[in-house]
C-alpha cells in the first residue's frame, strides 16, 4: 500500500510537470498552425479594401493564438559580429523587426530612444534588422546606446524555421513584447503616418504607440513583483508629450518648438559623427 501511494505521488508529480511543459507552445508552432487560414482571409479583405476587417483579423490572430506562446530561441548577430541568442537576454524584451530600406516616421527613432533611456534598466530594447551587417551600420548612428541593434542575414543564418515565421508570416516592421521568460505578451504593427506629418506630431504618434508596449511589460513586471527600483508612471510621461494649445509667433506650440529643437540637435550630432567617419 505504501509503495502504491509513493507511485501515485510520483505519477501525479511527473504528470503535472509534463502538462506544464506541454503548455509552453513555441511561437513558431502556433504561427505555423494558423497562418495559412489567416492569409486566406487577409487576401479576401485586401481585395475588398476593408482595412477595418484586416485590423480585426490581425488582432484576433494575436490575441487568440499567439499571445501566451514562447519565442523560439534563435541566433542573431551584433555589428561587431558577436552572435547572441535570445535566451541570453535576461530582461523582458521590447523587440522591433525592421529592414534598412524601411523608412520610419521622422519621430519614430527619437521616441524609441527616449523610451529606452527611461526604461532600459527594466527592459531590453532590441531592434532586429532583416538585413546585412553593412546596411545595419548605415542606420546604427540613429539609435542610442540603450538600444541593442542586431541583424539576421538569411543567407547565413542557421535558424531558418523561426526566421521564416518571424519575418515572412507577419511581415515587418512589427513589435513583439515578451516577458523575462520570452512569453509573448502582445504583438503590434509599428504605427505609420503620412510622410507630411510634422516632426512634433510624428514624435507624439510614435511615442504614444511605442509606450503601449512599454506599459504592458512594466505592468507585467509589477504584477509579478519583479519591478526593480522606482519607475516613473508612463502615463505622466505621455502627458508631457501632449502638445499644448498656446502657439508662438511661428505658429508652433511650446512643445512643438522643444521637440523640433531636440530633433535639430539630434541631426547635427549625427552629421558630425558621419563627417568624422568620412575624414
Amino acid at each position: 500500500m505504501k509503495k502504491l501511494l509513493i507511485l501515485g505521488i510520483l505519477f501525479l508529480y511527473f504528470s503535472n510537470s509534463f502538462s506544464q511543459e506541454e503548455r509552453r507552445i513555441p511561437f513558431s508552432t502556433a504561427i505555423s498552425a494558423h497562418i495559412v487560414k489567416y492569409n486566406q482571409k487577409m487576401d479576401a479583405v485586401y481585395r475588398e479594401n476593408d482595412m477595418e476587417r484586416a485590423t480585426f483579423l490581425f488582432d484576433s490572430l494575436v490575441s487568440n493564438h499567439l499571445n501566451g506562446t514562447y519565442m523560439d530561441n534563435f541566433t542573431v548577430n551584433t555589428i561587431k559580429e558577436e552572435p547572441i541568442s535570445f535566451d541570453d537576454y535576461e530582461k523582458p524584451i521590447f523587440l522591433i523587426t525592421y529592414a534598412a530600406w524601411c523608412v520610419p516616421g521622422v519621430g519614430e527613432i527619437p521616441a524609441l530612444n527616449d523610451l529606452a533611456d527611461r526604461f532600459h534598466d527594466q527592459i531590453d530594447f532590441v531592434v532586429l534588422f532583416w538585413d546585412t551587417k553593412e546596411n545595419l551600420k548605415s542606420k546604427s548612428d540613429e539609435y542610442n546606446q540603450n538600444i541593442k541593434l542586431v541583424y539576421v542575414d538569411e543567407k547565413t543564418n542557421q535558424d531558418s524555421h523561426i526566421v521564416n515565421k518571424l519575418k515572412h508570416a507577419l511581415g515587418f516592421p512589427m513589435m513583439y513584447f515578451m516577458d523575462e521568460e520570452r512569453k509573448m505578451l502582445n504583438i503590434q504593427k509599428v504605427e505609420t503616418h503620412h510622410s507630411s506629418e510634422t516632426i512634433s506630431n510624428s514624435y507624439n504618434i510614435h511615442f504614444n504607440s511605442l509606450s503601449k508596449g512599454v506599459s504592458l511589460i512594466i505592468a507585467d513586471l509589477d504584477a509579478k513583483g519583479l519591478l526593480a527600483g522606482d519607475v516613473e508612471p508612463l502615463e505622466e510621461n505621455i502627458g508631457k508629450k501632449e502638445i499644448k494649445n498656446k502657439k508662438d509667433e511661428d505658429g508652433r506650440t511650446e512643445e512643438e518648438r522643444r521637440i523640433d529643437e531636440e530633433y535639430e540637435r539630434y541631426k547635427r550630432e549625427k552629421d558630425s559623427i558621419n563627417n568624422r567617419k568620412n575624414r
